[in-house]
């Protein structure tokens, strides 16, 4: 489609009209900031926050039991706590000019035994009090201008936010004054970003943790010019503190230029505690980058909630599952250093001081520690210690690859909190027996996998293994998962990593424009560069199998969606207001175009069908072709875009147990997204409109938006762009005034004139 121009054509019309944008208004000091703990609830997790690195931990509540809730407001508890542990050597012989060259120090930013170092460096913002954008600090951006930026896709660098949930601060080991089973510090400050979306399916149970770790052990600016503006000044900030403080504390004088941290390494501890302390199992899953953990019975604790949208067929109600993926480590794909689930003392206990930490996170774990593996060499397999019989207080201890970090230097781990239903399996649907880890390693092994799975992992959703690429080697998009479960949102939170955190996203807004008249205002725009671009996520979701990053035969995509739209642009909206603030402009006017279609492939539009087909059940399901992962689906059925158009996603909709199914709640006109949007009416777009319901001398804002239509199972309904106002003032034009011009006459959208 052709980017056209919208050309009004009336006496006095080119004239130069008083219109000027105003800038967004200065609310000044940091309106985001929530201080040093927030609670996290973008979408349907619920973690409380503290900017010491604590995730999970309850806000305003120092000895609450638990902090990590799923599904938000529920009271349904999965996690106690959880937090970053960082070890490392410094590099270099000891002398007078490198004091502390050879020690091994540390730092952990949750309270573990005497490690808690965790001390705030900046306080935290999150995106959920915001007021104004333009508020939101440099530093807690999505990076631009350092290598962070390569995380994201170019679509969201530099922009405030990247998710639907933001939450960013900075915290540190290197306060001296916090020294509790160390030495010293190590150096090291964490920026810490948390990420939450509601959608695509699945996604709204999952919270991201992005953390960059930097060696600020110098006190130079050259060795952070490298990083973002905004950025740098803080780690400079840093570095000449952590060298004061020190020098101080010590009696010495570090090196002005900093050392190296080499071998540096960093893990994440998280206390599970699923419907209570006491009453969990925890395993992993090797290939995935992954450990999690259970109520060994799955049973239904007092006063929990089991929504049918979450626990519903293929389902059951019963305490769901919790884990820790890794997304990215040092390693091509994200890897699993050493993994152990501690239960609090006993076989694997805490570290008690860094020493000991670095040789957990090492895995040189060795019988004079007084640490017993039960999974054999940690330096071969990986793990130390699963407690396979009765349930107990399942910590779970996650160490990723080393690296070296150089004066200055970073380096970033990306993991995922999970949280999903236990699937029903033949024979067991919760209660007795108690399901407990076995046979942990024969999820990396490809000849006993397929064979079949432990049957925790089966209620995980494991749900079968086909060596796509003949190497022998399990490789974690092998594993076929049932979607929505366990399994399933390790492998779509992968996904999403993968594809930088690009989702389905709002249309850019259109360029507009404004011409008073006496007691009027016309409003003219052109069409958005979405007309012509299209949503990119479009390329994510189109193919039903990709190939993996390392090569080989194709697997099936998470982010599959057959009735995804790459061009998706329905309509525009017109706003109103007597000021600029986008809640404050009201609704005059709505157009939609004619001739749009929505193509459904797997029947998910119609509000009061029979059928699920992702049920493989129903009056309906010989219309779609099975819903098999990573082969695509060719039949549809096509329906206009217009009036009430109903769509439902997984989760929606349930399987009862007369084989009827229930449609448990569905989206009209993506009303339930875009409050006060009127009905889609095919219209037609005129990309002109004549205010008469102003008054001369008066000012008024205006602002034009554009919306689309897309499917339920990626995202909302409807989005909307921003609504960037301007102003306009309404006049009675001079007498004198004289206008000329060579008019070419017509009014054009993205069909041509219309």
């Amino acid at each position: 489609m052709n980017r056209t121009r919208a050309i009004l054509v009336a006496i006095g019309l080119l004239a130069t009209p008083l219109v000027a944008q105003k800038p967004a208004a200065s609310l000044g000091g940091f309106r985001f900031s929530t201080a040093y703990e927030n609670e996290f609830n973008a979408n349907r997790v619920q973690y409380g926050v503290r900017s010491t690195g604590e995730i999970g931990r309850k806000v305003g509540c120092g000895s609450c039991l638990t902090g990590g809730f799923w599904p938000k407001g529920s009271g349904d508890a999965y996690t106690y706590n959880s937090g970053a542990q960082v070890t490392g050597i410094i590099a270099g012989a000891k002398s007078a000019s490198n004091p502390w060259g050879g020690d091994t120090a540390g730092g952990s930013f949750l309270p573990s035994g005497q490690l808690e170092h965790g001390t705030p460096f900046s306080e935290m913002f999150n995106s959920d009090s915001a007021v104004d954008p333009s508020n939101w600090p440099a530093s807690a951006r999505v990076p631009r201008g350092d290598a962070t930026e390569l995380l994201y896709h170019s679509t969201l660098r530099g922009r405030e936010f990247a998710a639907d949930g933001n939450l960013w601060f900075l915290t540190w080991e290197g306060d001296p004054a916090r020294n509790g089973g160390r030495a010293h510090p190590l150096g090291v400050l964490a920026e810490v970003r948390l990420l939450g979306w509601n959608y695509p399916v699945g996604n709204d149970d999952l919270l991201y943790v992005v953390i960059t770790y930097y060696n600020i052990s110098s006190a130079n600016a050259a060795d952070y010019a490298s990083y973002r503006p905004g950025m740098r000044e803080k780690l400079l900030e840093a570095g000449q503190k952590f060298q004061a403080l020190n020098n101080a504390k010590f009696g010495i004088t570090l090196p002005v230029g900093g050392y190296t941290i080499a071998p540096f390494l960093a893990g994440f501890t998280t206390d599970f505690d699923v419907g209570g302390a006491g009453i969990n199992s925890a395993s992993v899953n090797l290939p995935n980058a992954f450990a999690f953990a259970w109520q060994t019975n799955f049973s239904q604790p007092a006063a929990w909630t089991f929504d049918p949208r979450l626990f519903g067929k293929p389902f059951f109600a019963g305490s769901g599952f919790v884990g820790m993926k890794f997304l990215k480590t040092a390693t091509p794909s994200p890897t699993i250093n050493l993994v152990s689930a501690s239960v609090g003392g006993g076989a694997f206990g805490e570290p008690g001081n860094t020493t000991r930490l670095f040789r957990y996170q090492s895995g040189d774990i060795r019988p004079e520690l007084g640490v017993s593996c039960n999974f054999g060499d940690p330096l071969v397999t990986h793990i130390c210690y699963i407690k396979q019989d009765t349930p107990a207080d399942a910590r779970v201890f996650q160490s990723a690859p080393a690296v070296t970090l150089s004066p200055g230097g970073s380096t970033t781990i990306a993991l995922a909190y999970l949280h999903a239903a236990p699937v029903a399996i033949p024979g067991y649907a919760g209660g007795a027996p108690n399901v407990t880890p076995v046979d942990v390693l024969r999820l990396g092994n490809a000849q006993q996998l397929a064979l079949g799975s432990p049957k925790v992992d089966s209620i995980a959703g494991y749900a079968g293994y086909s060596d796509a690429n003949g190497d022998g080697v399990v490789q974690p998009r092998e594993m076929r998962t049932v979607p929505r479960s366990l399994y399933g949102k390790a492998q779509l939170a992968q996904a999403v990593f993968d594809a930088k955190f690009l989702l389905p996203s709002a249309p850019e807004p259109p360029d507009f424009f404004l011409i008073p008249g006496s007691n009027k205002v016309t409003v003219v725009w052109k069409p958005s560069i979405t007309e012509t671009a299209g949503d990119p996520y479009f390329e994510i979701a189109k193919n039903a199998a990709t190939v993996p990053a390392g090569g080989g035969a194709p697997v099936p995509n998470p982010l599959y969606d057959p009735n995804f739209r790459k061009f998706d642009l329905e309509g525009y909206r017109l706003y109103r207001g007597r000021t600029d603030q986008p809640g404050a402009l009201t609704l005059i006017a709505q157009y939609d175009y004619k001739g749009t279609s929505f193509d459904d492939y797997d029947g998910r539009v119609g509000e009061n069908i029979t059928c699920g087909p992702e049920f493989g059940f129903g009056n309906c399901v010989a219309f779609f072709d099975p819903i098999v992962p990573g082969v695509p689906r060719t039949k549809k059925i096509t329906h206009d875009i217009v009036g009430d158009l109903v769509q439902v996603r997984d989760g929606d909709r349930t399987l009862l147990s007369n084989n009827a199914v229930a449609v448990l709640t569905a989206d009209t006109s993506g009303r339930s997204y875009s409050k006060g949007a009127r009905p889609l009416t095919n219209s037609g777009v005129p990309f002109v409109y004549q205010d008469s319901d102003v008054r001369n001398s008066s000012a008024y804002f205006y602002a034009v938006t554009a919306f689309d239509y897309n499917s339920i199972q990626s995202g909302p309904t409807m989005m909307e762009s921003l609504r960037v106002a301007k102003r306009v003032v309404p006049v009675v034009p001079a007498g004198n005034l004289l206008n000329t011009a060579s008019l070419e006459q017509g009014v054009y959208g993205r069909k041509g004139i219309l």
